[in-house]
């Protein structure tokens, strides 16, 4: 890597060709960007004062894109402000009827633009660049962003007459960075990039498999798996949370994907995972074989798994998509490489009989409070191993029964229910997984709704002193602790009012004046339905209902093993 100040001309060196990836995302810069740079430019012209326009970072190609030799530098960082640069110079040296002038300094020795743009901008960028704007290029990129910005340069430029570009190529300082081509761009970016704001490890990868030569594969390929339409872009962009991260969709199909292909998980690294696909596709002699089978995939996930799954009503047989509600409600993205595994290897009967084991395992951890942080290790392990059976995930689990990531029994999880304290999420997923569970459909008109549109309500509230009963400190401090459990637990389809939320038991359940209770918004709740027939609600009704809570949990999950 080489690294230092460049200014203007230095970057568009007449020896060379920038390349902006063939498949690079669209130019996206707007007025605001284009107001600032030119006001920005407009200082320096009067000051004659050095101005640095932020860090510029190219990497270098062997061969030019037809094969012959030259200098060849793909821009990894730098695409909207060289774009907006050079539709400013060219309104500019316009202006001062200069135009040989923009030749001279942007485009090579081979009379080529030296900003080589990617597909989407292409047509457009060199249209106006080359004087060779056409009304049906005005028509077909009317809402285009390069056209906007050369339009918004030409509405001023009365006021750019008096600048002299030689002021601006001598003072306009990038910081430069020149990587070999064996070196990691994505590990640069994140680096100096002070709003850690990370590359796409989808937008790299294909930059790296897509060129200009291949770009029949791309649209035969990629495109209908990833960008054939709008709403491909709102799911793989749609935000997701894996741990305390918050990342697109598309990243954790492709780290799932990765997951799935490589020998261990140790080979796939979160923090890099665009480095972990290079290492994995050095060791790759079919890349048109890989293409298929990622984008292939890539179907299979995007037709299955819905991050948008907590919002819309799903089957009580339905186990992927119950599973799918564990994974996004819970943030347990862990699990998806082992499930992608089996939508992609194992036969539907198998599936179908495999779901529901693995959605009792997930949930009796929740319930007794198991860690996850060694699942990333043990789904990995699975695919590893071919466990694609429902006898084989028994045996599996079996294995697993003295170890860290074991089945919890039946009398562990009764315990669990009367002593664990869940997140209020936790509670809040498995009682709406247990409310779908053991409701009757033929008793209800309406299907349960999606987890999204509930809430979790403490039946015994925290704040009992100021309306209920009072107790000695011993047996107040019971029911603290009391109050926190499952039992007292219950979903709502609407938050109560706070003053219904924290009243009587009597008035929790009827309401007060305009305020409903529990009978209007708990109304269909088999979870509830018995425990909104007692007059008293305290320690003994709230055990009462963890010891029936616990048989349904027991009988929705049986243990396998």
């Amino acid at each position: 890597m080489e690294a230092g100040k460049r200014n203007i001309t230095d970057i568009f060196n007449r020896m060379r060709v920038l390349q902006i990836p063939y498949f690079q995302r669209a130019y996206v810069w707007e007025e605001e960007n284009w107001e600032r740079l030119l006001n920005d430019l407009q200082a320096v012209a009067r000051s004659r004062s050095p101005y640095f326009l932020g860090s510029i970072i190219l990497k270098q190609r062997p061969t030019w894109a037809d094969g012959s030799a030259g200098d060849v530098r793909t821009v990894i960082d730098g695409q909207q402000r060289l774009t907006t640069l050079l539709l400013f110079f060219k309104v500019l040296y316009a202006a001062r009827d200069q135009d040989e002038m923009f030749k001279a300094t942007f485009f090579n020795f081979a009379h080529q633009l030296m900003l080589d743009h990617n597909r989407l901008d292409k047509p457009i960028f060199e249209a106006i660049l080359n004087n060779a704007l056409t009304t049906d290029l005005l028509t077909d990129y009317a809402r285009n962003n390069v056209l906007g910005a050369y339009q918004y340069f030409v509405s001023k430029t009365d006021s750019l007459k008096s600048i002299d570009p030689l002021v601006l190529l001598g003072n306009v300082y990038f910081v430069g960075i020149d990587l070999g081509a064996d070196e990691d761009e994505q590990q640069i970016f994140n680096t100096i990039n002070s709003l850690g704001v990370s590359l796409s490890t989808a937008e790299l990868l294909k930059n790296d498999l897509f060129n200009r030569q291949n770009a029949s594969v791309y649209e035969a390929t990629w495109l209908p798996a990833f960008e054939s339409s709008e709403g491909d872009r709102l799911y793989w962009t749609a935000e997701i949370t894996a741990g305390r991260e918050h990342r697109e969709n598309i990243d954790l199909f492709m780290q799932s994907y990765l997951l799935m292909v490589v020998n261990s998980p140790d080979d796939v690294r979160v923090d890099a995972l665009y480095a972990s696909y290079k290492q994995y596709l050095a060791g790759t002699t079919d890349r048109g074989q890989f293409i298929q089978d990622l984008t292939k995939c890539a179907g299979i996930y995007k037709e299955n798994i819905d991050p948008a799954i907590q919002d819309r009503q799903v089957a009580k047989q339905d186990w992927l998509d119950r599973l799918t509600v564990i994974v996004f409600g819970l943030s347990t993205t862990t699990v998806v490489p082992y499930v992608l595994y089996l939508l992609h290897t194992s036969q539907p009967e198998e599936r179908a009989a495999i779901f529901p084991l693995l959605e009792g395992y997930l949930v009796r951890r929740v319930i007794c409070r198991e860690t996850s942080k060694n699942y990333n290790r043990l789904f990995g392990a699975w695919i590893k191993n071919g466990i694609k059976t429902a006898a084989a995930f028994k045996a599996a689990l079996t294995e697993e029964s003295n170890t860290v990531n074991r089945y919890p029994d039946d009398a562990t999880v009764r315990t669990s229910v009367k002593t664990s304290t869940l997140t209020n999420k936790q509670a809040l997923v498995v009682l709406w997984l247990l409310e779908l569970s053991i409701r009757n459909d033929k008793k209800h008109s309406t299907a349960l709704s999606g987890l999204s549109h509930y809430s979790l309500e403490h039946l015994m509230p925290k704040k009992w002193r100021n309306h209920w009963d009072t107790l000695p400190p011993l047996q107040a401090s019971e029911r603290d602790h009391a109050l926190l459990k499952l039992g007292n637990l219950s979903l709502l389809a609407s938050g109560l009012n706070t003053s219904i939320s924290d009243a009587a038991w009597d008035i929790k359940k009827h309401g007060s004046g305009k305020h409903k209770g529990l009978l209007e918004y708990a109304n269909g709740l088999e979870t509830l339905s018995e425990d909104l027939k007692l007059s008293k609600w305290d320690e003994n009704t709230i055990a009462q209902r963890a010891e029936r809570l616990t048989l349904q949990i027991l009988s929705t999950w049986p243990s396998p093993i």
